[in-house]
């Protein structure tokens, strides 16, 4: 798919316990291709990321969105990146704002997301193109990937095969890893037949993701099956909510935390950061939500910080701040 060869130089920014690792390593062994491994903590110096890239001459990039969402602010338009060709991320949602963002500085590489929970590593994959200036919803994930296969099965137990049909989305093939290391009833729950395959030994394994399909075929991620809530008898996707406040000029980036209320079932509590550059507060920033989202879906509490704590892979902690915000609860 991505063609590459022994002509290749790929950035290696994932921690080798990261699955995002893989693709650099292994892509590369078998090619011939050349790794420059990321120094620790450069991605938190967008200008140095930057030079880096040009220095080292590396024509395929694979990082999480943060890391890209950071690159935007490093000069891009200063730099000789007429080797990079190719541009891949995973590993979370990139706001489409963002995204729209680095397209324009970027406009010649190719750019894909890729997706895949660490149990299949990529296992569907989805080509960006041009972004619309209205577009702001996140772009899909797209279709499986060679020698993989992915079906969307719905609360019925029906495969999920028409735009607008939602479901959990499972993925089979070679990719899929056979089960947990001594966590047998684990592995049974996350592991099972394929209903759509009698007589066939074939095992899928549910990613916990809820998805839909576009008219165009392509997987569109609705949310984690853990971010589903309840909140005043309704079921809320966090990312939804986290999408819509992301989509406000001066935000950057946004949590929605469930908090257990014995009223409401959860209250919702959001965090998110600034783009230095703008202002925003609390009341704005619901007024902003309100236009997007129905009323039950609006947070409770807006939290404004300077950034947000981050997992070793360089996703953003959700269970540290949900920690954190129990504790000060308490």
């Amino acid at each position: 798919t991505f063609a590459i060869s022994d002509t290749d130089r790929l950035s290696n920014h994932a921690p080798f316990n990261f699955d995002l690792s893989v693709f650099d390593i292994f892509a590369a062994i078998k090619t011939g291709a050349a790794i420059s491994l990321v120094p620790e903590g450069l991605s938190a110096f967008p200008v140095q990321l930057s030079s880096f890239i040009q220095d080292q001459r590396i024509t395929v990039w694979y990082s999480v969105p943060m890391v890209l969402t950071m690159l935007t602010r490093g000069k891009l338009g200063e730099r000789d990146l007429s080797r990079l060709r190719l541009v891949l991320f995973a590993g979370e949602v990139f706001p489409i704002k963002h995204l729209r963002n680095l397209r324009q500085l970027l406009p010649r590489p190719r750019m894909a997301n890729l997706y895949g929970p660490t149990e299949t590593n990529v296992c569907t994959w989805y080509e960006v193109g041009q972004i619309p200036e209205n577009q702001t919803t996140p772009i899909p994930i797209g279709k499986a990937c060679a020698n993989m296969g992915v079906i969307a099965i719905d609360e019925a137990g029906r495969r999920v095969v028409a735009p607008g049909e939602e479901g959990l989305l499972y993925a089979r093939g070679s990719n899929v890893t056979q089960g947990y290391y001594g966590r047998p009833s684990e592995s049974a729950a996350c592991f099972i037949s394929n209903p759509f395959a009698p007589g066939r030994d074939e095992r899928l394994y549910c990613t916990g993701d809820w998805v839909t399909l576009d008219e165009k075929g392509d997987f569109l991620l609705i949310g984690r099956k853990d971010h589903m809530i309840k909140t005043r008898g309704y079921r809320v996707e966090l990312g939804e909510i986290e999408a819509v406040m992301v989509s406000h000029p001066a935000v950057n980036e946004a949590v929605a935390l469930a908090i257990p209320d014995e009223a409401i079932g959860n209250a919702i509590y959001a965090i998110v950061t600034i783009d230095g550059s703008n202002s925003v507060n609390a009341t704005e920033l619901k007024r902003h939500c309100a236009e997007k989202l129905p009323p039950y879906m609006i947070p409770e509490e807006i939290e404004f910080r300077d950034s947000l704590p981050r997992t070793g892979t360089g996703k953003i902690d959700r269970q540290r701040l949900l920690r954190e915000r129990t504790m000060a609860a308490t």
